[in-house]
């Protein structure tokens, strides 16, 4: 009896496989790898989609955040109740005839690039603390209730974005003591006075937005990858991990046009499309959460979809490969400090360049084209759309090939001199420079650089390394937005920060370079 077709639903899942793969698969490992690989990569792929949405929304918000806001007046009352955006906005008018300066947030924030750098970099603070508990939670108590919590309350942080500047947003922090602000040490004084100043300031109120963001995000991506290690045997785990990755290109390409649209055309209840942004993108990841639950089984044993013979055959490997895995230490990769050390550099100066760009790409596509905020947004979606491209590209022949080296650095160094030529042209050239020399070699790099540990280290010590170089490394996701932001502050021109953050890729190229030579040198033993 064919046992796929014994049950509806194994029925309905043997077409969906034929619909994806035209060719029958050669073994049970093969089918088992497919059936698996259609029924989590999908919903995890989309959920990293929204994970990296709400990081770099802000890209798009910034462009009507940095206006300044309206002002008090009946002139200002009588213009907003003429504008789409204020009709029916009848508290807002009687906020501005009573003299106050924009009590519903119906204008912009006036921050500047520095502020707005500042608090995209931020976020990264956050994001290193809970990934290891993460992890952690993962391995002991399932997968399904870490991912709920991280997803819900990442999407609370986000969506209150749209609330700073507000009564409401005041009035979540209206409980806060008092602090005294008198201390010997100047760190805990400077806290004191970014608690207290939490009430009244938009500037606290979206700082510590995003580092709250940061803090509960953090621990989505690693525990993906400890995810995957409980569904995938280690010979799959670098395609499985390769196309889940590529919703971070692809987030930017759906996103940017999607936040540039509500940017301009939703105005609801009176307040300005910056805001919904955070507030629409920030509700999603909400219900993910909860439709998480039902879409995530923890491990294979408690999965319904998976045919007996299949799930006992992948018990049984991935419990074999556990097994092997007890004898060797997860701290074994500290005899390679040197090469781990090298990595999590390349690794830092991939996201300050990374983030450096994409928390300012529709804001540095207007500077260059002098087109409007929405233009600028949907203009902003076509660098992605070609890392998106390259991404799969360079991976796929990558594993073709079985190279990681070259695959490494010769887009780096493409990358670092495409945005160094951007920052020295203007106008539509820049444009096309930015979209076809910088967009296509800005991801193009990362299918070939993960499994690079795995050249040096064994399956469980690189596990741990890419913990450490993921953890570390990320803090360049800081630096960059917060340089290119001092650097345009007040001026608006993107080149020198251009020129800066392009040394960051060919740096790597050249270490990634010297990391091949060695160990063509000395072989991992």
């Amino acid at each position: 009896m064919n046992t796929s077709e014994s049950h509806p639903l194994k029925g309905s899942g043997e077409r969906l496989l034929s619909l994806f793969w035209r060719k029958p698969p050669n073994s049970l490992a093969e089918r088992t790898r497919r059936r698996v690989s259609l029924h989590l990569i999908p919903y995890l792929f989309f959920l990293y989609i929204l994970a990296y949405l709400d990081r770099v929304n802000v890209s798009v918000a910034q462009l009507d955040m940095i206006e300044p806001p309206l002002q008090g007046s009946l002139t200002s009352a009588v213009g907003l109740l003429a504008s789409p955006q204020g009709q029916g906005s009848f508290l807002a008018i009687g906020g501005f005839l009573a003299g106050r300066a924009d009590p519903l947030g119906v204008g912009g924030l006036g921050f500047d690039s520095a502020i707005i750098g500042f608090g995209a970099g931020i976020f990264f603070w956050g994001y290193w603390i809970l990934e290891i508990p993460s992890t952690v939670s993962v391995v002991r108590w399932g997968a399904r209730w870490v991912f709920v919590r991280i997803l819900i309350l990442w999407g609370l942080c986000a969506a209150l974005i749209g609330a700073i500047g507000t009564p409401f947003g005041a009035a979540l922090f209206a409980w806060l003591p008092h602090l005294s602000e008198h201390s010997a040490m100047p760190g805990l004084s400077a806290a004191a006075q970014f608690i207290n100043r939490l009430h009244d300031s938009p500037i606290c109120q979206f700082y510590f937005f995003r580092i709250m963001l940061g803090f509960f995000e953090g621990g989505f991506f690693p525990s993906v990858i400890v995810y995957l290690s409980h569904w995938f045997r280690s010979e799959d785990r670098a395609k499985a991990i390769a196309a889940f990755m590529a919703a971070i290109p692809l987030s930017s390409v759906l996103g940017s046009p999607l936040s540039g649209l509500i940017l301009k055309h939703v105005g609801w209840w009176g307040l300005p499309g910056w805001r919904w942004i955070f507030i629409l993108e920030g509700i999603v990841p909400v219900f993910a959460g909860f439709a998480t639950l039902f879409f995530l089984p923890d491990r294979p044993a408690k999965a319904k979809w998976l045919p007996a013979a299949e799930r006992d055959w992948l018990i049984a490997e991935l419990d074999r490969e556990h097994k092997a895995k007890q004898g060797h230490g997860h701290g074994a990769w500290v005899h390679h400090l040197g090469m781990v050390l090298l990595l999590t550099l390349v690794y830092f100066f991939l996201n300050l360049t990374s983030y450096g760009l994409s928390m300012f790409m529709p804001a540095i596509i207007k500077s260059q084209s002098g087109a409007s905020n929405e233009v600028a947004s949907y203009l902003a979606a076509l660098p992605y759309l070609m890392g998106f491209v390259a991404m799969l590209l360079n991976g796929r022949h990558s594993d073709h090939t079985g190279e990681r080296i070259w695959h490494v650095a010769i887009p780096l160094a493409l990358w670092g001199l495409g945005i160094a030529l951007a920052a020295v042209l203007d106008g539509k050239l820049a444009v096309l420079v930015m979209i076809f020399g910088v967009g296509t070699f800005m991801y193009a790099h990362l299918p070939a650089f993960w499994p690079i540990p795995t050249m040096y280290l064994g399956a469980t010590a690189a596990a741990s390394a890419i913990g450490f170089i993921n953890m570390i490394g990320n803090m360049g996701g800081f630096f960059g937005p917060t340089l290119v932001g001092k650097l345009t502050a007040g001026q608006g021109d993107f080149a020198p920060a251009l020129r800066i953050i392009a040394v960051g890729p060919l740096l790597s190229a050249a270490i990634i370079l010297i990391l091949g030579y060695v160990r063509r040198k000395a072989p991992a033993g």
